[in-house]
């Protein structure tokens, strides 16, 4: 009888043991949820020549505490970001702007703007002087994304319009592995 008394003891004690555990895994889970997700900075300097003309560009991407953190439908919670394009033609500024999320919200249901971030910008062309880049608004870790295209004219004019994707033929390869 003492025998079965020890195995059953024995059995309660591995079991609060895996309780335990299932608490641990409920308290890193609540951790998680309570922790601001960043996306890195992003930062990319480049330059091309088309037609006689020279333009370069910086990107620079950074999460800013300042602005409204996303939280999504299970809690996670995410820093929005700011995205600071500049752009000269030969050398003189011809743009110079830092986006937020809001820049896009006109374009954008509300619902969808409450969830989402400024997520990134690449730079798609140089085309009869006009520049480029594409933008995205996305729910944060997900394939949920409204991109847009920006374009700037040589004399800083610029007009951003809703796009179908974002648009890779004219990206090199470094810069879709870097995820710019």
């Amino acid at each position: 009888m003492s025998a079965a008394l020890l195995l059953m003891l024995a059995s309660c004690g591995n079991g609060g043991e895996k309780a335990g555990k299932e608490v641990g895994s409920v308290d890193v889970a609540q951790e998680e949820a309570s922790t601001i997700h960043r996306l890195p900075r992003l930062h990319v300097e480049d330059t091309c020549r088309v037609g006689g003309n020279t333009y370069s560009w910086v990107i620079d991407r950074v999460a800013n505490d300042s602005l409204r953190v996303v939280e999504d439908d299970m809690g996670f919670r995410y820093a929005d970001n700011t995205l600071k394009i500049l752009v000269r033609r030969n050398g003189s500024v011809i743009y110079s702007h830092q986006f937020t999320k809001a820049d896009f919200a006109h374009l954008l249901p509300r619902d969808f703007v409450s969830k989402s971030i400024l997520d990134g910008c690449r730079f798609l062309q140089v085309q009869d002087g006009m520049v480029t880049f594409s933008l995205a608004v996305s729910y944060p870790e997900s394939d949920m994304s409204q991109p847009f295209k920006l374009n700037i004219a040589s004399d800083g004019s610029t007009r951003l319009v809703k796009s179908n994707e974002i648009e890779d033929e004219y990206l090199p390869d470094s810069l879709l592995d870097t995820g710019v």
